[in-house]
């Protein structure tokens, strides 16, 4: 599913939502509505983000297609599959993390096709966004956060190496829960001294050796994306890992909370089309559309996610593209969360995350 938690608030994103229609214009969505032939149905996130998602792609699409767009709320996995299996597939589009990386994904997914996107569109995209069953459509991060009131004595670990020195840098910490994802995993190992680009394939036994070195000082895993927030607010905690929207949203609410991008984890969502969707050529042109710079820099310029596509920084303002994770000065500084690899079966049988989730569940209670 979208994971729209780890955006702007809901009051930030509505302050900005007025400005999105005369940023569509002004990038050049064309004004004149065509007669509406055709439909689709597409499926994502709701609140803040489907406000802004409408303004900045849908109306423009629809404005410039004359093919109807209904937004439905929220996405479901086991929904699409469900309609998949009993041949009465009603939607188009579901905008999902994992699903184009799974085994079974030629089974549920129609394969994308590119031949419909520019020139300029495919050489732009990030790489990690062009997969066979799904197409990118953001990226958030998952950050090292920290409170204004650490100590203004002591230096800010710069890396989760120094995350993990507690001598050096004292103070409580919170990490995420492994049995949501394995971000807190990805982080240990970094720890530990494996490189950004050799995190993949995870090896738990190191990686859980690295987490008993700091297990004692974490106050909380947390499992929610509010909580960081609220931890870091409250003084909970000196330090902590959490969703760069979030606390970008939070900073510029005057709260005394900031964040690295140094070793941060890149998330990706992604958008597929149910196998045997009534529409898949509307479906297909819609994905073209929405994978443009320009269409991105719409969406982007508003909310806390970063844009697949790298030309989408030529139309978004320094300042905020400095808040993006897939900035240019910013990405190099941090690593992609490998889906296929937590999507993947071992010989047991179970996927690398059924896998993670036992050996946390046996590691919390230890």
């Amino acid at each position: 599913m979208a994971n729209n938690s780890n955006g702007m608030t809901r009051r930030q994103s509505l302050k900005m939502i007025g400005a999105l229609g005369a940023a569509a214009v002004a990038l050049g969505a064309p004004s004149i509505v065509r007669a509406q032939t055709s439909r689709l149905v597409v499926v994502s996130g709701g609140g803040s983000y489907e406000e802004a998602f409408r303004k900045a792609v849908i109306d423009p699409f629809q404005q410039d297609t004359g093919i109807k767009v209904t937004y439905v709320s929220p996405a479901s996995d086991a929904k699409l599959k469900a309609q998949v299996d009993s041949n009465s597939v009603q939607w188009d589009l579901v905008e999902w993390t994992t699903t184009p990386f799974r085994a079974d994904a030629a089974k549920y997914l129609e394969e994308i096709d590119y031949a419909g996107f520019d020139k300029d569109t495919l050489s732009n995209l990030l790489p990690e966004a062009k997969q066979k069953y799904g197409v990118g459509s953001y990226a958030f991060s998952t950050v090292m956060g920290f409170s204004a009131d650490y100590p203004a004595n002591k230096p800010r670990p710069r890396t989760w190496a120094e995350f993990w020195d507690v001598k050096k840098y004292p103070g409580p910490r919170s990490l995420r829960a492994g049995s949501v994802d394995g971000s807190s995993i990805a982080f240990a190992l970094l720890a530990a001294g494996v490189p950004k680009d050799k995190i993949y394939p995870i090896d738990f036994d190191k990686a859980f050796a690295s987490l008993d070195h700091i297990k004692s000082d974490i106050t909380k895993f947390w499992t929610v994306g509010a909580e960081p927030n609220q931890l870091l607010s409250d003084r909970q905690v000196s330090m902590c890992s959490g969703f760069n929207g979030r606390l970008q949203a939070l900073k510029d609410q005057g709260a005394p909370v900031d964040y690295q991008w140094e070793g941060g984890e890149l998330s990706s969502n992604y958008w597929v089309v149910p196998k045997g969707s009534k529409n898949r050529a509307a479906a297909m042109k819609f994905l073209a559309y929405s994978s443009k710079a320009e269409v991105q820099a719409r969406l982007n310029s508003h909310i806390f996610y970063g844009p697949m596509n790298r030309a989408a920084f030529k139309h978004i303002d320094p300042k905020i593209a400095s808040k993006l994770p897939t900035a240019p000065e910013n990405l190099p500084k941090q690593f992609f969360r490998d889906l296929a690899f937590w999507e993947a079966r071992t010989a047991s049988g179970k996927t690398n995350t059924e896998i993670l989730v036992d050996r946390w569940t046996k590691w919390v209670a230890a």
